[in-house]
């Protein structure tokens, strides 16, 4: 009964089902409180067909886990097949249950696993399941339901870290693989790409904060915010070791600033975090005096990549 509720769930999915999925950040004129709600309100995403875990169309199990090395994100949990496994906030592990049903299901398939799945760099003991109201028996780590994301589109892809402020890559106990990250060794500075909407890919710090530009600078040569601007508008450090995740390193570089020390530039532009932005998906800096803007992973405005 159970795989003929999975094959129908893999069936409807491939007839165009709109895929659901709360949104990260806030359109650029929205409040903290209008941003909590965005995150709270399930957006549309495209349609088409999902891919879960890349099962074949028979809508078979997974045949096992594994671990993988995901950049920045350390080490982390995915299927034999090499897909990325997340967790949610808003579910619970003790006792464990899933808060992700209906249409969001859709956007993240509950992870499944064959009667005797095979086991690589994962603690058998960790490994349980819950039954869903839908009637799939989902599989869950130290208590934690696991999913895999629609819009990953191959192994290794990561894209859904981070979205809505709630999903979060699964490391192989279970926890959220950015908790177990250990910080940059001294004398490096990371850069990374994330999907925030709506902005589409935006440049962000290791800690997935959002970067900025600022008009009043001049590219490649220096940084107009100094003083208390760069209190309110904190420059990211130039260190000597760079590591890009997801950019492209040929845009990035430095300039020195009026204190001496190193800035990190984008494209040219350096690079700044917002005081304001107290937590990742946060882009409260966009904007600000028609001057300060989101930064796109090439150095460029995002707001001039969204499409129109």
């Amino acid at each position: 009964m159970a795989a003929r509720v999975r094959q129908a769930l893999v069936g409807a999915m491939a007839l165009g089902a709109v895929l659901v999925s709360a949104a990260c950040g806030a359109s650029p004129a929205t409040t903290n409180a209008a941003n909590a709600k965005a995150l709270a309100e399930p957006a549309a995403a495209p349609t088409g067909t999902v891919a879960v875990d890349d099962a074949p169309a028979s809508g078979a199990q997974n045949t096992g886990l594994k671990t993988a090395e995901a950049g920045a994100l350390g080490t982390v949990l995915t299927t034999a097949q090499g897909m990325t496994i997340y967790r949610f906030d808003k579910d619970t592990n003790k006792p464990p249950k899933s808060g992700c049903v209906d249409a969001c299901v859709q956007a993240w398939p509950p992870l499944t696993l064959a009667d005797e799945p095979q086991l690589e760099g994962i603690d058998k003991s960790l490994i349980g399941t819950i039954d869903r109201p839908d009637g799939i028996k989902q599989v869950t780590i130290s208590g934690w339901p696991g999913y895999t994301y629609s819009k990953d589109a191959k192994a290794g892809d990561t894209t859904g870290e981070a979205v809505g402020g709630t999903w979060w890559t699964m490391a192989p106990n279970g926890t959220r693989a950015k908790d177990k990250v250990k910080p940059a060794p001294p004398g490096t500075t990371v850069v990374r790409a994330m999907d925030v909407k709506p902005f589409g890919k935006i440049a962000t710090d290791s800690k997935g904060m959002t970067l900025y530009r600022f008009d009043k600078d001049t590219v490649n040569q220096a940084s107009a915010c100094n003083g208390e601007c760069a209190k309110l508008w904190p420059p990211i450090k130039a260190e000597d070791n760079i590591v890009a995740e997801g950019l492209d390193k040929s845009v990035i570089g430095s300039i020195t600033r009026a204190d001496g020390s190193k800035q990190l530039t984008i494209g040219g532009w350096p690079a700044y975090t917002y005081a304001k932005d107290t937590k990742v998906c946060e882009t409260n800096g966009e904007r600000v005096g028609g001057t300060w803007f989101v930064m796109a992973p090439d150095g460029k405005k995002a707001k001039d990549k969204i499409a129109k």
